[in-house]
């Protein structure tokens, strides 16, 4: 009885601090009452929003964005991030807000982070104390405040990061005896349902540790087994995401990110000043050197799943510096350009690694007075970022309350010159879409590109076909999750322009009739220009038919999450209560 109190009191001890720094963290934007408009907020705004109507009407469509993205039919979310996109539009449809969407979705990345960071450290033998300290550097850390500051989505990927390490060190400890195929299969599935360069990175990082647990492990078969298991299971929870994958990319030709051409020009590397995007920081800094350094001059004290960790760590590390030649790759391999874009983006791996391994290091070796220095270097280490942070999420705060609210206007379109008083009704109103519609996010990403001819800037098409073309039409989405544009002709014949996208798979009907090829004029965009068949009104139906992605399909993903994640959950509940007792 004594020693379950004990472990109540210590786990709600645990929760209390993660609890408290989370809310630490978002301080800044409830004092503020402020909403944070980075570089990424109006895109991944449109994404949640178009997601929230289909809950909130009841009209779904997996492919088209039929509320969002100007309301164009583009296909966005079934390509990036589709479960979490669902998961978030839900949320805000809770929320009802766009300050308490931001609030909220904040809080649960600090929180989670350190949570997953803190079972990571304690998975790698880490004391309690060295354990609740880097979970509470990495909350601070570099990416897991961007999207605090400008709503970076990799932050939700990163957020689990730890969690695919923890699975990858099961995967070299006690023969994997400890390693479930629920666990491993829903961490992986769900990183792809948020991130896919998170999820691939995530999986370079578990190859690594299979190879390794498979090497030196008697139940080769088992672990084998398992993996396979995982995956094929993952295979199925993903089905929507590869599945949709292979359903565009297979019959358009599209447009990508932008390609990033000076790649070496975003790198980070070891430094003594605060963190930024092109510097680790001093403290991190600090922490990488001392771990690297007691990795080999300890190295017969040290246990193999920390040296697996910080030999990767080191690996991301060098990948996200200068040493690399990230030019010169770029040009070997242009995909490098869109794809990844930044380099410093493997900062993300590097600091999850080599900061459980250090916490790990210095509860382990054999050197007088490591832990109670080590816990003293974190706790000012902790000072230190956690200070930054704040004071960082704090100065994008205030940018709210000032004379130009927007935080980034790059890549941004307003409508009709707003000030700074329009602008913030537009984003506090109860319509969520009023903020939308004013300021409009130039991204063509994954739109069709129909122009034979290689273009290198085309957001300036995508302003005219889209953005900036508003002709008299209304529209309107159908029960069954369609798109219909209604104008009135002046004659028989007349021409127009509409501001929707096509794709190879996309369907559409004029006054009930489906439109042959012939009959439409396609721009470099895909946006058609079409004959009205009638004087008077002209109704216009777009949908999108996939031969890969259907309601079943859809059903079966769905009905596979739930199955898993209650087994999960009885599993887990099950474990702990054995524990307990």
């Amino acid at each position: 009885m004594v020693n379950k109190f004990k472990h109540l009191k210590s786990n709600w001890a645990i929760f209390g601090v993660i609890f408290a720094l989370s809310l630490f963290l978002v301080l800044p934007q409830l004092l503020n009452h402020s909403l944070v408009l980075g570089g990424d907020s109006l895109f991944h705004f449109n994404r949640i929003y178009d997601t929230y109507m289909q809950f909130k009407i009841g009209n779904y469509s997996y492919f088209q964005s039929n509320y969002g993205f100007q309301q164009s039919g583009r296909v966005v979310n079934a390509l990036y991030g589709p479960g979490m996109a669902y998961l978030l539009g839900s949320s805000l449809l809770v929320l009802q807000s766009w300050i308490k969407f931001e609030v909220v979705t904040s809080f649960f990345i600090f929180f989670v982070s350190g949570y997953s960071m803190y079972f990571l450290s304690r998975e790698l033998n880490s004391t309690k104390k060295i354990s609740l300290l880097t979970a509470s550097l990495f909350m601070g850390s570099f990416y897991v405040t961007r999207w605090s500051i400008d709503q970076n989505f990799m932050t939700w990927g990163v957020m689990l990061m730890p969690l695919i390490v923890l699975i990858g060190i099961k995967m070299i400890k006690n023969n994997a005896q400890d390693l479930k195929i629920l666990s491993l299969t829903l961490i992986v599935s769900l990183i792809i349902q948020i991130h896919l360069l998170s999820a691939l990175m995530s999986i370079g990082v578990l190859g690594v540790f299979f190879i390794i647990g498979f090497i030196q492990t008697n139940q080769k078969l088992q672990l084998f087994l398992k993996c396979l298991f995982a995956s094929l299971l993952s295979l199925v929870l993903t089905f929507n995401v590869w599945g949709s994958m292979l359903d565009i990319f297979t019959t358009n030709k599209l447009y990508t990110t932008f390609a990033h051409v000076n790649m070496s020009s975003s790198t980070m590397n070891l430094s003594t000043a605060n963190y930024s995007p092109s510097q680790i920081g001093l403290v991190m800094s600090l922490i990488f050197i001392l771990q690297i350094v007691l990795l080999f001059s300890k190295w017969y004290e040290i246990s193999l799943a920390n040296k697996t960790v910080t030999i990767l760590g080191i690996f991301f590390l060098i990948l996200t510096s200068s040493l690399v030649p990230w030019n010169r790759l770029a040009v070997l391999i242009p995909p490098l350009q869109n794809f990844l874009q930044f380099p410093f983006r493997f900062d993300s791996f590097a600091t999850v690694l080599l900061l459980a391994g250090f916490g790990a290091t210095i509860s382990t070796i054999s050197l007088p007075g490591a832990i109670k220095n080590g816990e003293l270097f974190l706790i000012i280490g902790s000072i230190f970022i956690l200070g930054q942070s704040y004071i960082d999420i704090q100065h994008q705060n205030e940018i709210w309350n000032s004379d130009s609210p927007v935080a980034y206007k790059g890549s941004i379109v307003f409508s009709n010159h707003p000030n700074k008083k329009q602008i913030k009704r537009a984003f506090t109103d109860n319509d969520l879409s009023k903020g939308l519609i004013l300021a409009k996010k130039i991204a063509p990403d994954y739109l069709p590109n129909n122009n034979s001819k290689k273009i290198d800037f085309h957001n300036n098409t995508y302003i005219k076909d889209v953005i900036m073309h508003q002709p008299n039409v209304i529209k309107t989405v159908t029960d069954k999750g369609n798109l219909n544009l209604k104008w009135v002709a002046a004659k028989k014949g007349e021409k127009i322009s509409l501001p929707i996208v096509l794709y190879s798979n996309s369907e559409i009907t004029l006054n009930g009739k489906k439109l042959r090829t012939q009959d439409i004029k396609l721009s470099s965009l895909s946006s058609p220009t079409v004959k009205s068949t009638q004087k008077g009104i002209n109704t216009l139906t777009l949908g999108y038919h996939s031969k890969i992605i259907t309601k079943t399909s859809l059903t079966t993903v769905i009905l596979t999450w739930i199955i898993s994640i209650l087994a999960a959950i009885t599993l887990t509940f099950k474990k702990s209560k054995k524990e307990i007792s």
